[in-house]
C-alpha cells in the first residue's frame, strides 16, 4: 500500500486565498492560532495566571531543557522585561530560585511542580495544533513549511554569524561584598527593597537580589570597619527616585545627594553600614534642573 498525501478537500481546509496576504501577516495570525490552543489548555487546568510569554519560557525550560537565560534571549526582550517575567514566575510559583549546590555564590531558577504541570498543558496545546497540521498537509507541504521558517530565522541571524561560535553570553555579574554581620547585612539590603536569603540559613554567606541584580554579602570578621569597601555601579531608570528611596527615614547607611556628572548620567552614592558603596546612575534627562522639582 502506498502512501498518499491527505486529501485537503475532506480535512477542513478552507477555501480562503491566503496568496495575497504579506508574510509577516501570515506569520502573526499562525502564531496566534498556537497562542490561542496554549492558553485554553492552561486555562483548563487552572494556570490562568501564567505572565504574558510565561508560556513560551516554561515550555522552552522545561519541555525543550532550553537554560532559562537562553530562553529570555530568545525570547527578544529587554533585560529589565526579562527579569521582571522571571520574577513573576518565580512569585506565581511557576519557577523557584535555589543555591547551586556546587557554588554557594550562585543562584539558579529550576521548576516547581506547578510549573512542569504548566509546561504539560503548554505541550498539549502546541500538540494539538501540530496534529490538525498533520491532516491538513502533505509531508512534502510539512516540510516545506519547517524549510521557510527555517530559512526566515537564518536570515535573522545574519550573514557570517555562527551563534554557535559567538563569544560565551554573560548573564548577570554579581559584586561580592564583606560584612561583619550578615543578619544585619541582610536587614539592611532587605530595607534597600532587595528580596534576601542566606545561604543554607546560615551566618557567613547570603544573597541580595533586586530586579535581576544581584549582591553577594560575605562575613568577614577581620573587616575593618574604618576600611573602605567593595563598590559597584548601579545603572537605574531615574536616579533622583533612587536617592529618594535610598534617602527614607531608618534606612541605614548613608546615601549622597544626586548630580549630573561630565559622563552623561545623572548619579548619587549609598555607602552600606560595612563601607561597601553603591553609586548608581542613571541617564541625564532632558529636564532643565529646575523642571526636576
Amino acid at each position: 500500500m502506498t502512501n498518499q498525501a491527505p486529501d485537503k478537500t475532506t480535512q477542513g481546509t478552507t477555501s480562503r486565498d491566503y496568496d495575497e496576504w504579506p508574510t509577516p501577516a501570515l506569520l502573526r495570525a499562525a502564531r496566534d492560532t498556537y497562542r490561542k490552543a496554549i492558553h485554553k489548555r492552561l486555562v483548563d487546568g487552572g494556570f490562568a495566571d501564567v505572565p504574558r510569554d510565561g508560556s513560551y519560557v516554561l515550555g522552552a525550560i522545561i519541555n525543550h531543557g532550553v537554560a532559562p537565560g537562553d530562553a529570555m534571549r530568545l525570547l527578544g526582550v529587554t533585560k529589565q522585561a526579562a527579569s521582571q517575567l522571571l520574577d513573576t514566575l518565580v512569585l506565581r510559583g511557576y519557577l523557584e530560585r535555589t543555591t547551586d549546590t556546587a557554588d554557594r555564590r550562585r543562584m539558579i531558577v529550576e521548576p516547581t511542580e506547578r510549573g512542569r504541570a504548566a509546561a504539560t498543558a503548554v505541550r498539549a496545546g502546541v500538540a494539538a495544533i501540530d496534529d490538525q497540521l498533520t491532516r491538513r498537509l502533505s509531508p512534502g507541504d510539512r516540510a516545506a513549511l519547517q524549510a521557510g521558517l527555517g530559512a526566515l530565522i537564518e536570515i535573522g541571524v545574519g550573514e557570517g554569524e555562527d551563534p554557535a561560535t559567538s563569544p560565551t553570553r554573560l548573564i548577570q555579574f554579581s559584586p561580592i561584598f564583606p560584612v561583619r554581620d550578615l543578619r544585619r547585612a541582610l536587614d539592611h539590603y532587605r530595607g534597600l527593597g532587595f528580596s534576601v536569603k542566606a545561604y543554607g540559613d546560615g551566618d557567613e554567606y547570603g544573597f541580595a537580589d533586586r530586579s535581576g541584580i544581584g549582591i553577594h554579602l560575605v562575613l568577614d570578621r577581620n573587616l575593618d570597619p574604618h576600611d573602605g569597601g567593595s563598590e559597584a555601579y548601579l545603572y537605574v531608570e531615574d536616579a533622583d527616585s533612587m536617592f529618594a528611596e535610598w534617602s527614607r527615614p531608618g534606612i541605614g547607611g548613608r546615601t549622597l545627594p544626586v548630580g549630573d556628572m561630565a559622563y552623561k548620567l545623572r548619579e548619587g552614592t549609598h555607602i552600606d553600614p560595612d563601607n561597601n558603596v553603591i553609586r548608581f546612575g542613571s541617564k541625564i534627562s532632558t529636564m532643565t534642573p529646575d523642571s526636576r522639582g
